[in-house]
Parts: structure tokens; C-alpha cells; sequence
């Protein structure tokens, strides 16, 4: 794990690759840092490491339609994102992620969700 900053502008790119990846299945050119951590919002328990990371969110988005990413914000060592996504069911989720970053990419991930999907539609949860 290095501590080095990557730089704003490649930050906001890591985050809307992850964010894209979502919509494709393809994590493949998501850059996780190798401690990366998952908070899953619902467990509430934590996915460790880029293989197991990769594979949990693969499962995820393949019941993810579509993603727009509304947006961004930078400020070493931590970062924030806001999108929606549709799910293959037709619901569709706003979400925030907080993420912490090192000199790998993304080495924290925590989504957080607007519940009033939830609450609306109990059964077209992902």
C-alpha cells in the first residue's frame, strides 16, 4: 500500500470507472488498492482484498441496468461519489460512496443508499 497521492483528476476517474463498472460487469479496469475494503450496507459486514471485492460487486451489478453518475468530489486521502443506479428490476437507487484512497486507488468503500426505494418497493431490491 503506498501513501502517495495520485492526483485529484485521476481519483475522479478511478471512482467513475468503478461507478461505470457497475452498468458493465467489468471491474477488470477499476483500480482498487490491494487492502482494498468493501462495507456492504446491508450485512454490514466488510469484503476484504481485491479478489473478493471484484466477485462481490461483479454480483451486484449483474442485477444493475443503469448507472448515471450525478457526482464527484476529491480531497485526499478521501473521496465521495453520488449515482443512481436501475436495476435489471426497474428500480432505481441513489446512492453515496465514501471512499478512502492511497496510492493504489481505492482502498475503502462504503455505499450508502436513499432507503425511500426500499420502503417503496420492498421485492425490487438488488
Amino acid at each position: 500500500m503506498s501513501t502517495r497521492e495520485l492526483g485529484r483528476e485521476t481519483y475522479r476517474r478511478i471512482i467513475e470507472t468503478y461507478f461505470r463498472a457497475f452498468g458493465t460487469g467489468d471491474f477488470s479496469h477499476v483500480q482498487f488498492s490491494s487492502q482494498v475494503q468493501f462495507l456492504s450496507p446491508l450485512s454490514d459486514t466488510t469484503v476484504n482484498g481485491r479478489e473478493a471485492v471484484s466477485k462481490f460487486v461483479r454480483g451486484i451489478s449483474s442485477r444493475v441496468s443503469a448507472v448515471d453518475i450525478m457526482s464527484t468530489a476529491v480531497d485526499f486521502p478521501t473521496a465521495s461519489g453520488v449515482w443512481q443506479m436501475t436495476t435489471t428490476k426497474g428500480v432505481q437507487y441513489t446512492l453515496h460512496n465514501f471512499f478512502r484512497l492511497d496510492g493504489e486507488g481505492l482502498v475503502y468503500i462504503r455505499p450508502m443508499y436513499d432507503p425511500k426505494a426500499v420502503i417503496n418497493d420492498p421485492t425490487g431490491l438488488v
